[in-house]
């Protein structure tokens, strides 16, 4: 039997815009001679529809594009995804559909992992259909984790809406191989791919044959659509090395670039340049994600800038052939410093020239983002988000976060990647002490080295660590005394952070809830 799996970049909501991606796959299954097509969980609709899953003009306009769908389907058989709405609450579905009939639906029981799962009830579980001669078990989602009994199918197809994070392709990839040996039946899983709110999905789609062997895998990060034959999985491939850094810039560009054709895109992105690392590596993934005549980069240096950081910024900005508007700060904060002194009395000047100077940087960021109609990025870590290294209304602003769920040892990783075939970020910036460059001296060497504070932090929140399970591990009892009271300090910034691209199994944001803020 010949399948297409088709591994498509819907929009969220917009019904129109799906219902033609999918005719579209349609018709071209139809010309391979495809004898099924199988699409994601809730293809319709698109991911992650959250509460819209509860309204009822969502769910009847799902079943309505479902028979729009199936009039295409003449000497065809499709499995496609979508919510519907039975014994008085929201279930996930496949809707098998052959000659323009809609058959039957399966259901999703397991909704552990499911990023809808508040707004979702239980169905019934896998079940079976029969085509072409071949017993076929259908799964939806976590189903197929949570199932372990497949009844002799010759082929499992795997409906999902699998979202990515570090290391779960390869994960992924083992799991299928595995289930699809012990049950000694093809596998055949299908994923979204794109960008959605903070959510990437990553595609990575595949086909494992019963010997838990790989036989077709589609692209991470891009739209495909292959085809397979369930009688013919002789021809083995290997499944390649998944590179961390390669698939979390992957995941990134993706992430980003959805944001903006989704949400802006007539818009261009605006990110300010400090010669920092942070700054330099989300300018990297814009200009590639949405090439550089859409990006924008802000410097504005102040007295305490380090020279080299000024000349690095800019010589970014040229080999990226972005757009570079210098704004100077120092004249502004002179003149602004004064009318504070008046207002507070004598301040803490190491605190007011950092402080200050990075909330005037962020209106003057504000002011141009506006003029110019561009969306302000964020470029901050996950490290100095978790631990409060960052200015409120300051350099915590912005409309989307592009780094604020990796680590400051990721960021560094990432550049090396971006370095791997020529060097476009600077040697200066990739070895030089990081720094706010906004007081003499600025730079978090009151803390513990980077890549102490991310060990920690990575067991403290996401492997759910308590403090002496940390010191166990080898860890300074003070270094993670400091680190542990330095996140629940900065909560309160953590909670009015903006959106970020999620590439973490926990990301640090408004729904991280298991910390309070006052301890």
């Amino acid at each position: 039997m010949k399948i297409a799996i088709a591994q498509i970049n819907y929009l969220c909501g917009n019904f129109e815009y799906n219902k033609y991606k999918i005719i579209d796959a349609i018709t071209h299954a139809k010309e391979e001679g495809a004898d099924l097509v199988v699409f994601a969980e809730q293809a319709i609709t698109g991911v992650p529809a959250h509460s819209l899953l509860v309204r009822g003009y969502f769910l009847g306009k799902a079943e309505e594009t479902l028979v729009e769908i199936a009039a295409y389907t003449d000497d065809i058989a499709i499995l496609v995804g979508l919510p519907i709405h039975r014994n008085g609450g929201t279930v996930s579905a496949a809707a098998f559909i052959q000659n323009r009939r809609i058959k039957r639906y399966i259901t999703k029981r397991s909704l552990q992992s499911d990023v809808d799962a508040a707004y979702l009830n239980h169905g019934r579980g896998h079940e079976y259909i029969h085509l072409a001669g071949e017993k076929i078990a259908v799964a939806v989602g976590g189903d197929f984790l949570s199932d372990h009994d497949f009844s002799d199918a010759s082929t499992i197809v795997v409906m999902g809406a699998d979202r990515y994070q570090q290391g779960r392709i390869e994960r992924r990839y083992d799991y299928l191989a595995e289930k699809a040996f012990m049950a000694d039946a093809n596998v055949i899983f299908v994923n979204h791919i794109g960008g959605s709110s903070e959510i990437v999905y990553d595609g990575s789609s595949a086909m494992f044959n019963a010997k838990g062997k790989c036989v077709a895998l589609l692209g991470s990060f891009v739209e495909e659509i292959a085809f397979v034959d369930t009688q013919n999985t002789a021809m083995e491939i290997e499944v390649p090395y998944q590179d961390k850094s390669a698939n979390v810039y992957g995941a990134l560009k993706l992430g980003i670039s959805d944001y903006f054709d989704k949400n802006h895109p007539t818009e261009k992105a605006c990110v300010v340049l400090t010669g920092g690392i942070d700054s330099s590596v989300a300018a990297v993934i814009l200009a590639d994600a949405l090439g550089s005549d859409r990006v924008v980069g802000m410097l504005m240096p102040s007295t305490t800038s380090n020279p080299q950081s000024i000349s690095d910024a800019a010589e970014l900005a040229k080999t990226l052939g972005i757009e570079l508007v210098t704004v100077p700060l120092s004249d502004i904060y002179s003149q602004a410093l004064p009318s504070i002194v008046a207002a507070i009395g004598e301040p803490d000047v190491l605190k007011l020239e950092e402080d200050f100077q990075l909330r005037l940087r962020t209106a003057l960021f504000m002011a141009v983002c506006e003029h110019r109609g561009c969306v302000p990025i964020n470029s901050a870590n996950k490290t100095e988000l978790a631990v409060g290294a960052l200015t409120l209304y300051g350099n915590t602003s912005g409309m989307i976060g592009l780094l604020g769920d990796l680590y400051k040892s990721d960021v560094y990783a990432l550049a090396r990647h971006i370095n791997s075939r020529r060097e476009i970020i600077s040697e200066h910036t990739l070895l030089k002490t990081p720094s706010s460059e906004m007081q003499v001296g600025s730079s978090l060497r009151t803390l513990p080295p980077y890549d102490v504070i991310d060990a920690i932090l990575y067991r403290m929140l996401e492997r759910w660590q308590d403090q002496d399970e940390i010191v166990d591990a080898g860890f300074d009892v003070e270094d993670v005394q400091l680190v542990r009271s330095l996140v629940y300090a900065s909560l309160e910034k953590v909670f009015q952070f903006c959106p970020i691209v999620e590439v973490s199994s926990v990301p640090l944001d408004k729904s991280y809830v298991d910390l309070p803020t006052a301890n």
